[in-house]
């Protein structure tokens, strides 16, 4: 049984229990007082470290992968290779730094209702982290039976993703009761997310709870959501300006896709996503360029300038093109950076003019739930209709991030309309379903760990290439060949020092990649293989 630590922020815990020893020792009034601690600098760390803190590890050489954004060329990740001490790194962070946070934000701002606004936001922002460890590795230490949450020093045991989820909505539910009433108090220029909107923070929470609902859409808990959900969907988000994102501080050095992908060339853009843009995939073509290629890409110096690298090649130290790729010469197609029409630009300039961003919820996520939930049977509506306005919302999305670069390219109606008349039938039943989450992968890029969710959820986009099932499995690989990859296993700390706590499946040492989440298709435990036909409808 294991107690999590808290180095970073161990003074600052220790203030609930110590306050009166600060006394005993006649410290005078410059001392490091609870009341002291700012909660709005605490909530900024947590915000920008909850994204920034080893990116490539914990998302480009996992989620980025699995969800067919990126390729990564080096043979490190995308061939199944397992690294575990890559893997453990969010746990880690989130556990003994995140929680810690929020936890001690909370203890600061009290009960006092003039902090309402800032008591949701962070808890909002706590629901965001905890999706980024549950939705990745399964069950985890989340609360007791006594109703103390983790993260505040005592032991936990594993509580199930079945009773995780409902309890992560409902806090959402009463987050939204509180910004009708956020009070007087802000987090002044420390909330890097909306810049205390109340109101805008209040259209993602009810995103967030659309989007945790729909998850457990294959689960006994469906009904219960689908409640959830419709009471969500009028207080959801409603325009392109509603776009949740974290900007990237290129003043600071990180591993962003800045240097991830021009610096250190190791990760390039994927041939599946990269055939969609160009409306030549083999199992979606369209004959049409999509229109926000040009935005989201810039063309690489090769023949076939717009093409991607493929996941999963095997043959990775031969390939002169990738070889050649470093600070992103390659012929490949590359990020759009360095324009400022381009979705990814980053200037060192002034960073308060640049798109690089970590992003997280939208408007056009929202439509593509509400014509799911249609197909479903969860709500009233035409799901066509739905459908269509998430495209074009994803494009004037695009278009939103532009601006604020100074950029002034944009995506006409005309292209828009051209778009979507060549698109496939939308059709009824499954068709419609497989149409509506292909397009949704298309919109969420580059938030590769919500789209991995939903490729594990449904199974769509269901036509991807070599990184099914490759030539050759790594040695480390902890899923079969042929199998999809479900989750990331726990940390070897927690089979050391946790393993009685954990679910009885990993109590004896087992460690896979392969075996469902309880959200997932198909069922928790089982497995998911390349060219079995999703069947959701």
């Amino acid at each position: 049984m294991k107690k999590y630590i808290i180095p970073v922020f161990a003074a600052l815990a220790l203030l609930a229990s110590c306050t009166a020893k600060f006394d005993e020792m006649n410290t005078d009034s410059t001392a490091l007082t609870a009341s002291s601690v700012q909660a709005h600098m605490v909530f900024a760390r947590c915000v920008y470290h909850g994204m920034s803190n080893d990116h490539q590890r914990n998302f480009n050489l996992n989620d980025d992968m699995y969800a067919h954004y990126f390729s990564e060329g080096l043979g490190w990740t995308d061939y199944w290779r397992y690294n575990e001490g890559w893997g453990n790194i969010y746990w880690r962070d989130f556990y003994t730094e995140r929680l810690p946070e929020y936890h001690l934000i909370n203890q600061i701002l009290g009960d006092d209702t003039d902090y309402n606004g800032m008591r949701a936001a962070n808890d909002i922002w706590n629901v965001i982290l905890w999706l980024r460890v549950i939705d990745r590795y399964g069950d985890a230490p989340y609360k007791d039976s006594e109703g103390n949450y983790a993260g505040q020093g005592f032991t936990m045991p594993y509580t199930s993703i079945k009773e995780i989820y409902p309890d992560l909505v409902a806090r959402l539910q009463n987050d939204v009761n509180l910004l009708g009433s956020p009070g007087s108090k802000t987090f002044g220029d420390y909330d890097l997310v909306y810049a205390n909107d109340w109101t805008k923070w209040k259209k993602l929470a009810n995103t967030l709870i659309m989007r945790l609902s729909m998850r457990m859409c294959n689960t006994s808990e469906a009904a219960s959501m689908k409640s959830a959900f419709s009471s969500a969907v009028a207080g959801a988000m409603s325009a392109p300006s509603d776009y949740t994102r974290v900007n990237c501080d290129t003043y600071v050095w990180g591993d962003y896709y800045d240097r991830t992908f021009y610096d250190w060339a190791n990760t390039f853009t994927s041939s599946d996503f990269m055939k969609m843009m160009n409306g030549n995939n083999p199992g979606y073509a369209t004959g049409v360029v999509d229109p926000r290629r040009g935005f989201w890409f810039a063309k690489g110096d090769g023949d076939n300038g717009w093409d991607g690298f493929p996941n999963g090649n095997y043959e990775i130290d031969t390939r002169a093109d990738v070889k050649n790729a470093h600070g992103g010469s390659g012929s490949f197609a590359k990020l759009n950076c360095y324009d400022k029409n381009g979705f990814f630009f980053f200037n060192f300039h002034n960073t308060r003019k640049e798109n690089l961003s970590w992003c997280l919820a939208s408007y056009s996520e929202t439509c593509f739930l509400k014509a799911e939930a249609v197909l479903r049977g969860w709500i009233s509506g035409d799901a066509q209709a739905f459908y269509k306005e998430g495209i074009k919302a994803s494009m004037d999305e695009v278009a939103y991030m532009i601006k604020q670069s100074g950029g002034t390219n944009t995506i006409s109606e005309t292209e828009k309309t051209n778009y979507i008349n060549a698109l496939p039938s939308f059709g009824s039943g499954e068709t419609a379903l497989r149409n509506v989450m292909i397009q949704k992968w298309i919109a969420l890029f580059p938030n590769s760990a919500e789209s991995w969710c939903d490729q594990r959820r449904t199974g769509y986009p269901d036509y991807y290439s070599g990184v099914l099932t490759y030539p050759t499995i790594h040695p480390s690989s902890l899923v079969a060949s042929g199998n999809i990859v479900q989750r990331i296993p726990y940390p070897d700390n927690e089979y050391n020092t946790n393993s009685t706590m954990m679910p009885s499946k990993y109590q004896g040492g087992e460690r896979d990649q392969q075996s469902n989440l309880y959200w997932a298709l198909g069922g928790e435990g089982n497995t998911q293989a390349k060219n079995t036909a999703p069947k959701n409808l």
